[in-house]
């Protein structure tokens, strides 16, 4: 027998792949999330709409192609992009997802003078949710399994999952075509498996159940826990300092003290101030010869990086909050997720086997990559906490409030 090749099947009453609908239910489920936060901050959904259809295919590609790139079984290139075969890489997606996604809402940012690190806040944390329903599709493709264990040690799991925690031998050398109603010892695939056949089966440890409770409670840390802490900390903090606030709930309290602080608009405006470097390079564009234009371009954008490096609005910050409170600050959540979600997995990935590798059966660079991921994660949550907010924010903006 080849014990180092599985058959699983995907495929359920000869029509149903639970794995697709969990997909499709994952991207519901976040879609809906994200249109709520989107009308609870009074937030145009209509940049959403648009990047719904930009987003969800390269996200589907980049999971297909990294899924399947695969170097000890190579594929033909049209085979990557085949997102409805089996072979998917969360990470993948991921990749394309974002890329795209901070491209399109970037643009978005620039036109309604939202910040992107808001959209990324109201958008990423809640992909959570959908990987926690794409785990449990791999469940009923007998996929995303840990290390080779007895049955016996999975005693303590509910029937319906320890008994589908196996994959089935297949002869050496394989035929082709194989199909599982050929697999050694196996009567028959729609006859049903007899999880009791040690001879033929493997079990294995239930890693895509431990990393969909992961995601859940990785969510509730980021979306609930996490913005309670921020705010209710300084609840009391406010009722003894002014007893007015007493009849307050903590929403009430820092209403007063931050959301609904009415600030000067001129002094806001004059703190945002910075000097236009384009009427300086290009004041007489008109009269300029080509080559005037190719430099005096090349001044203005060394110019416009200098000026980006050396913005200083830490005044800003004073006036829009005067209290000194310690705010949770727009990008940190998304951070949270990109840092926490790999951490889960860098994890979970020890107990993988290459081929359920994010990068399939390249088990260094995997690590490296996921490090990386990591690594990522933690500086944007600091660069969101204690670096851009005092240096790139400007009135007129929508930020943890509108500026």
């Amino acid at each position: 027998m080849n014990l180092g090749t599985w058959i699983a099947r995907d495929t359920y009453a000869n029509w149903f792949r639970p794995y697709w609908f969990l997909i499709f239910c994952g991207f519901v489920i976040v879609i809906l999330i994200t249109w709520w936060k989107f009308r609870q901050r009074k937030i145009p959904t209509q940049g959403l709409y648009i990047g719904i259809f930009i987003l969800v295919p390269l996200s589907l590609f980049g999971a297909s192609i990294f899924g399947k790139l695969d170097p000890d079984h190579p594929v033909p290139f049209y085979e990557l992009l085949e997102f409805w075969l089996p072979g998917m890489s969360i990470h993948g997606g991921l990749l394309f997802g974002l890329f795209a996604g901070w491209g399109w809402f970037y643009y978005e940012s620039r036109r309604t003078n939202i910040s992107i690190w808001v959209y990324a806040d109201l958008i990423i944390p809640h992909i959570l949710l959908a990987q926690a329903l794409g785990r449990w599709g791999n469940f009923f493709n007998h996929e995303v399994m840990g290390a080779p264990t007895s049955r016996e040690s999975l005693m303590w799991l509910p029937a319906f999952i320890r008994d589908n925690m196996f994959k089935w031998y297949v002869p050496n050398p394989i035929p082709d075509p194989f199909y599982p109603t050929k697999a050694v010892g196996i009567p028959g695939f729609d006859m049903g498996v007899d999880p009791t056949d040690f001879a033929h089966v493997q079990y294995f440890q239930p890693i895509f159940l431990y990393e969909s409770f992961a995601n859940v409670i990785l969510w509730l840390i980021i979306v609930v826990v996490v913005p309670l802490i921020f705010k209710y900390s300084y609840y009391q903090k406010f009722k003894n300092e002014e007893p007015a606030f007493a009849t307050l709930s903590y929403k009430g309290v820092w209403d007063k003290w931050y959301y609904d602080l009415k600030i000067d608009p001129m002094v806001v405006k004059n703190l945002s101030n910075e000097v236009n470097l384009k009427k300086i390079y290009f004041k007489n564009k008109s009269r300029m010869t080509k080559k005037e234009l190719v430099i005096n371009y090349f001044k203005y954008k060394w110019a416009r990086l200098q000026q980006i490096i050396k913005a200083d609005h830490r005044e800003l910050e004073k006036v829009e909050n005067p209290h000194r409170l310690i705010i949770l600050r727009c990008g940190v959540q998304a951070g949270l997720y990109v840092a926490g979600y790999n951490l889960i997995r860098i994890i979970l990935e020890t107990q993988r086997t290459g081929d359920d590798l994010f990068l399939t059966n390249m088990p260094v660079l995997d690590f490296i990559v996921i490090g990386f991921f990591i690594l990522f994660g933690i500086l944007l949550i600091i660069f969101a906490q204690y670096i851009s907010v005092y240096k790139w924010r400007q009135g007129g903006w929508l930020y943890e409030k509108q500026y």
